[in-house]
């Protein structure tokens, strides 16, 4: 990993409940352990001190393995340890400075005990005087070193099982990330056929009643056709794009519909820019027009209103006519849009087809991606 996304990685690290449910957890044994075993009671500090050595090397111990400087989500095993090694031993250092400060058994002057040797307290002392220490020694208990040497090893050996359970984590999301593009991409080669046979079951009555309007519509169609393979190949696309796949689809709807189509925009053109999944808005100007304005009588009217808010891109189509019917709502083109959706990672409550007063209104919110 690039420095960036190993500091992203430590950071999702501490806002994990397992991280401190096992420091937590950790902390319990070591007291209670104390606890069973005689000893007193220890102080606030004595006893949040085991929780919070767990905690860092639980959150810091992976971050010398997931460092390569690269796309790769470790590092080998060799380069890792020799980046870890260092590391470490630094934190091991810290971690029992941590501890001997708390006033456990590591602190200088303390000592092993009643029960040491004259010579593990220092060897005979003669004189009423305050005692000196012999000049070059370090009055550090030897178990510092012992615990040194076990804490250095378990961070090595925790950095590393941490480190590639996190690699295969991260792979198993990218294959399911890619899983997850290769059926998006099923359900928009799906739409292409699907939006061609509402146009083309919608011209069979212009090549009867009005050949002129029928060829114009065929010039159309073939726009939209093109439109359709180039818009529908991709993920992402800029929201200009998905504007001009809507204009054509109108265009056709013009000529079927005539005067009985009455519609209003609201985009405005600098949201064009915007890369948002393909065919998202299209299937709702197409609902609208199929269930609601040529359902009725007289026509009816058409609103479209794109928006920004929140980091979010607000997608209002609304059209007067009939209610739409449990089963209209399930048609295969909403139903396509809400399975790409919940693929793409969306809130449920993304699509949202309601009726308000003589209006039926479909909201769809798009999270905008850098």
């Amino acid at each position: 990993m690039r420095a960036s996304a190993v500091l992203q990685a430590t950071w999702q690290r501490t806002r994990r409940p397992r991280t401190w449910g096992a420091a937590l957890l950790f902390g319990l044994v070591w007291n209670g352990t104390r606890g069973l075993m005689g000893l007193p009671w220890p102080s606030l500090a004595e006893t949040l001190a085991p929780l919070l050595w767990v905690a860092l090397f639980l959150v810091l111990a992976p971050l010398p393995w997931q460092w390569t400087g690269d796309e790769r989500p470790t590092a080998g095993t060799l380069r890792g340890a020799a980046q870890a090694l260092p590391w470490m031993a630094a934190l091991t250092l810290g971690v029992l400075l941590l501890l001997g400060s708390a006033g456990g058994p590591l602190t200088p002057g303390r000592g092993p005990g009643p029960g040491a040797t004259m010579m593990e307290r220092g060897g005979p002392h003669r004189g009423l005087g305050p005692r000196r220490e012999e000049p070059g020694r370090i009055p550090i208990h030897p178990r510092f070193w012992v615990l040194g040497v076990a804490h250095l090893c378990f961070g090595l050996l925790l950095g590393w099982v941490l480190a590639d359970r996190e690699r295969a984590e991260f792979q198993e999301a990218a294959y399911r990330r890619v899983a997850d593009e290769a059926q998006a991409r099923v359900l928009q080669g799906q739409m292409n056929p699907h939006v061609l046979f509402n146009a083309i079951s919608g011209l069979t009555e212009l090549v009867r009643e009005d050949p002129a309007a029928a060829e114009t519509a065929l010039v159309n169609l073939s726009d939209l056709l093109r439109t359709l393979l180039d818009h529908g190949s991709r993920l992402r696309a800029p929201l200009g794009d998905e504007r001009r796949l809507v204009e054509r689809h109108l265009a056709l709807e013009r000529l079927r519909l005539g005067h009985r189509l009455r519609e209003t925009w609201d985009w405005p053109e600098a949201l064009d820019e915007v890369e948002v999944p393909p065919l998202m808005i299209q299937p709702l100007v197409e609902n609208a027009l199929k269930h609601g304005v040529a359902m009725a009588l007289g026509g009816g009217a058409l609103a479209v209103k794109v928006a920004r808010e929140d980091g979010r891109i607000c997608v209002r189509v609304a059209n007067t006519g009939p209610a739409p019917t449990a089963g209209e709502g399930q048609g295969l083109g909403l139903r396509n849009l809400r399975e790409r959706l919940r693929l793409l990672g969306a809130p449920a409550d993304a699509l949202r087809l309601q009726r308000e007063g003589d209006w039926t209104v479909a909201e769809l919110r798009l999270e905008v991606k850098a």
